[in-house]
């Protein structure tokens, strides 16, 4: 961040004149993308260079952009120069047809980084690898059969960089706690969770999958200052990996590369991409990585049907997402409407799940509905509580919440100097079970001194309970009846009911609809307006200016469906993106970095089916040896089958 803004200072310094490459594309690398079209470019630039920006035009130096003195460089000017200088193209140059942005770029320092990336991924280390006993079978490690073969493979590789891509509802905790049974059984090391979030971290650890765990922001850091050391019989499961970016895994895999330490990198690619970072990386190692394991089974829901449907959402072709989309549509699960309406109904619904006792989810695609759908409840909670003459005492939370007794509340920052007490005995502090983002709270008490307001609140999940008081109230909880989706990503209820619109891709539609066991809905409103809008008759609303309510049919909904299915944007790395197109259409050094990178991943897998064979090899020869050895103590009156 420093030497960016250094970097921008000096840029802006000379109006653009002298362009230092290096330092403009350190300004460029910190997009949150690693194909970017040209107006990316100019943003990202163009926001560190507020010198330029407050000045309507800058004066030249000697020797000015078209060499002449005291010319005016506007602002925009300057900015594309600076683009010219560090802009290299992944795609083919524009044709005349296509619209402006079709062509892609990137700078050198992105590709470096993720050049870093691919260089780390071969190490191996026989000492992180793990004897695997014929006793380890399924049945006693609680594991199906594919699941045991993947843990078992990932445990008794000499690799260091190990992927497991499992769809939603895999039983990926279930694997890497067998996984940490078979490490810390055998080897003196510990297994280490590291995930973007707290929330995922908790879970990890509480779930026996690791023995601690820790947020990649402060893995990161403890690994930089030396407070988090690791050694060559750890191992570090990354969960979550999906929203990892890749300029976080340059980091860690350098960290644990270099120490000898194992990294399983555990998610879903088709589940959502980082926030504000370079994603994709994971994906691309999933795929070129031979050793890379993968699981297809899914356990979350109790359907068998609504199973082989998610996983067509997220990853089959054309005619599976017929037939998914047509046992959503036949099972009652897809809904259509305008968004007042689609809201309205989700609530209903899920205020039946509340009533019923069931763990009930409800999310939407946007803060703007969780923050109308946590009003209504908040609204309804009120009432309800003042016709039976009960508190309804509120405090002024983050976004404007009012937050009153009986109101869940979410925690928006992780924040371990918030002392958090045991359920069962309120002296016992819980230090391994700190604050973090994500995680949902029951209002138990509300206290509205206008100097101190505060709440006291237990946590949904382990019913840990707390007090939120003072800025952390005001700025970092809010209403949690609902959540958006990035949120709800790695939990799992009863039933979950989403409010999405019909401009929302494929991954975040994925994730909506694989939260519940039971029950999965979805209720689709349409976000654009099209031509034909202008033409259609709408029921206006009453005298009273109430929303009349309008409803499609399932046809409509399921169409919509398949409409948000084919809208797909995973995120993509700079090599990937620059892979797919013609050699002779790139700049020649992006053109030599894909041929060298294709010779890597062609060469990685042709080793790794030598070494794959020379260990069949040796396994049959010590069976045929054994076998052998047998035969000749039994000509002996020997018995060695014990």
């Amino acid at each position: 961040e420093a030497a960016a803004g250094r970097a921008a200072a000096r840029v802006a310094r000379r109006g653009g004149v002298v362009v230092d490459r290096h330092e403009v594309a350190a300004m460029a690398a910190r997009a949150d993308k690693a194909a970017l079209t040209r107006a990316d470019l100019v943003e990202v630039i163009g926001a560190q260079l507020p010198l330029m920006a407050d000045n309507p035009g800058v004066a030249a130096a000697e020797g000015g952009v078209d060499g002449s003195a005291g010319d005016v460089v506007m602002p925009r000017q300057v900015i594309e120069e600076c683009v010219d200088a560090v802009a290299m193209r992944l795609t083919g140059p524009r044709l005349a047809h296509q619209r402006e942005g079709t062509e892609r770029f990137t700078v050198d320092l992105i590709l470096v980084e993720e050049r870093r990336v691919f260089d780390m991924v071969d190490e191996t280390s026989l000492r992180n690898a793990c004897w695997v006993r014929e006793f380890d079978t399924p049945e006693a490690l609680g594991l199906s059969a594919q699941q045991h073969a993947a843990v078992t493979a990932i445990a008794a590789s000499p690799q260091l960089v190990q992927p497991l891509s499992a769809p939603a509802g895999a039983g990926k905790t279930t694997s890497m706690r067998a996984l940490r049974a078979l490490v810390e059984r055998q080897r003196r090391g510990t297994v280490i969770v590291i995930a973007p979030t707290g929330k995922a971290v908790d879970v990890a650890v509480a779930e026996g999958a690791a023995s601690e765990g820790f947020t990649m922001h402060a893995a990161l850091a403890r690994l930089a200052d030396g407070r988090l050391t690791l050694g060559p019989f750890d191992v570090v499961v990354v969960d979550e990996a999906g929203m990892v970016g890749t300029h976080q895994w340059r980091a860690l895999l350098t960290h644990t590369t270099t120490a000898g330490v194992k990294t399983v990198m555990v998610g879903d690619p088709h589940q959502l991409a980082p926030v504000k970072a370079r994603g994709g990386m994971f994906t691309q190692l999933c795929e070129e990585l031979p050793w890379a394991q993968r699981l297809s089974e899914v356990w979350r829901m109790h359907d068998p049907g609504e199973r082989s449907a998610s996983l067509a959402l997220g990853q089959g072709g054309p005619a599976p997402v017929r037939r998914a989309v047509g046992w959503y549509r036949d099972h009652d699960r897809l809904h259509c409407g305008d968004q007042v309406t689609m809201a309205a109904d989700a609530l209903e619904a899920h205020q039946g799940d509340v009533t019923a006792g069931r763990d009930a989810l409800l999310i939407a695609d946007t803060t703007e509905t969780t923050d109308a759908l946590n009003r209504r409840i908040h609204d309804q909670i009120t009432e309800q509580r003042t016709r039976t003459g009960r508190d309804t005492t509120t405090v002024t939370a983050a976004r404007g919440h009012q937050v009153g007794v009986g109101d869940v509340v979410l925690t928006r920052l992780n924040d371990a100097t918030i002392e958090v007490r045991d359920r069962a005995d309120v002296t016992q502090r819980l230090p391994e079970a700190p604050v973090r983002n994500g995680q949902r709270w029951q209002v138990l008490k509300v206290d509205d001194t206008p100097d101190h307001p505060r709440i006291a609140a237990r946590r949904l999940g382990d019913g840990a309970v707390t007090v939120l008081e003072g800025d952390y109230l005001k700025k970092q909880v809010q209403l949690g009846h609902a959540i958006t989706v990035h949120s709800a990503q790695g939990v799992t209820a009863d039933s979950c009911r989403a409010v999405i619109g019909d401009t929302t891709t494929r991954n975040l539609a994925y994730v909506a609809m694989t939260r519940g066991r039971d029950t999965n809905e979805v209720y689709l409103y349409e976000r654009t307006i099209t031509e034909a809008d202008h033409h259609r008759d709408h029921p206006a609303p009453d005298e009273a200016g109430v929303h009349v309510a309008q409803r499609g049919g399932a046809v409509q909904a399921a169409r919509m469906m398949r409409q948000i299915v084919g809208r797909d944007e995973p995120a993509r790395t700079a090599h990937r993106t620059a892979a797919d197109t013609p050699a002779e259409l790139l700049p020649e050094l992006v053109a030599n970095l894909v041929a060298e990178h294709h010779s890597a991943v062609t060469r990685r897998h042709v080793d790794y089916q030598k070494s794959q064979r020379a260990q069949r090899d040796r396994t049959l020869d010590r069976s045929r040896g054994l076998d052998r050895d047998r035969g000749r103590e039994r000509d002996r009156g020997y018995d060695l089958s014990l």
